[in-house]
């Protein structure tokens, strides 16, 4: 997507480039026929709705394109080829890469802020055959979303390119671009390292054992040790196999079980907010507040009301 901009000396407007195209469909930068460049690019999804809206797209046949999840979504579902790959919260960071030509569907709740980067296949082929006496790597491409803390922290400085503007910014968008980019391909020691020792995923059954544990205990104070406990594996052990198994920690994990909880219970009339934040295992309402609006986007009083609004009876009081 150009804009038209007019020059100095009163001549013919020439195009300079948006830093981080705007997406007035969904993954969509072409604007009406414009192609991916030699570089990568960037573009944001970016919308809120109150009842359920429903996209479709398909991903270019010239790129692969990363999605980053800039906030959390409360309720999304997405389907790739047909096939589900998330339904229900999406933690802020959750990223995933789609391959060329990719049909998708996403069915969208409330508010979403999505960083996509359409990186060019002929880049990734070229790093595929660079001779470095090294082994090449694709892109790392997972069934689900997964949460890399460094690659979310790399997206959300990318939204500042704009901030910078002209030549600079575009300069340090495709910095970190390329950045991200490399990261997934393997390009740092850490990566290589989780590449060579590939850790299983978590059995069906110990996932199974865990999560029902987490569910029955949620109320309670549960450590890492308990959980692990509970499926008969030590904690390293234990950690390794659910990040691998579920794409967060445990500690991430429980956190949004109880956020779910609440959701419930804050539908209930009448039930104040430090009950609630109890009866999920919080030891203050403060720290449920912090944590609901994290996940959330938004204060449990506020959800409350945006969503109980028919409910008789419910308590409108400070979150």
């Amino acid at each position: 997507m150009l804009i038209p901009v007019a020059a100095a000396d009163g001549g013919a407007a020439h195009p300079i480039a948006q830093i981080i195209h705007r997406e007035q469909k969904w993954f969509d930068i072409s604007d009406g026929g414009a192609v991916v460049p030699p570089r990568i690019v960037a573009s944001r999804w970016v919308g809120h709705v109150t009842d359920r809206r429903e996209h479709e797209a398909k991903i270019e046949a010239n790129c692969h394109v990363i999605g980053i999840a800039l906030q959390p979504m409360p309720d999304m579902t997405i389907y790739a080829a047909g096939k589900l790959v998330h339904t229900g919260h999406l933690p802020r960071g959750s990223m995933r890469v789609n391959e060329p030509g990719l049909p998708t569907r996403g069915i969208f709740r409330g508010a979403y802020d999505v960083l996509h980067l359409h990186v060019p296949n002929a880049m990734l082929d070229e790093h595929a055959s660079s001779e470095c006496g090294q082994p090449r790597t694709t892109l790392l491409i997972t069934d689900r979303p997964t949460v890399d803390p460094v690659i979310e922290r790399l997206a959300r400085e990318l939204t500042h390119a704009e901030d910078l503007g002209g030549a600079f910014g575009q300069c340090y968008a495709d910095g970190i671009s390329l950045a991200i980019t490399s990261r997934l391909l393997g390009g740092n020691a850490q990566g290589a390292s989780a590449r060579r020792t590939r850790v299983p995923g978590l059995s069906k059954w110990r996932l199974k054992r865990a999560t029902e544990y987490m569910a029955a205990n949620i109320e309670n104070t549960i450590s890492l040790a308990d959980i692990a406990a509970a499926t008969g594996l030590s904690r390293m052990h234990f950690a390794a196999q659910f990040r691998v198994a579920t794409g967060l920690r445990p500690h991430e994990y429980l956190l949004q079980r109880r956020i779910e909880r609440a959701q419930e219970l804050l539908l209930t009339p009448r039930k104040p907010l430090v009950e609630i934040a109890f009866d999920v295992g919080f030891k203050t309402q403060a720290h449920f507040t912090t944590v609901f609006a994290r996940l959330v986007g938004e204060t449990p009083n506020v959800w409350r009301q945006r969503n109980g609004r028919d409910l008789p009876g419910t308590i409108r009081q400070a979150a």
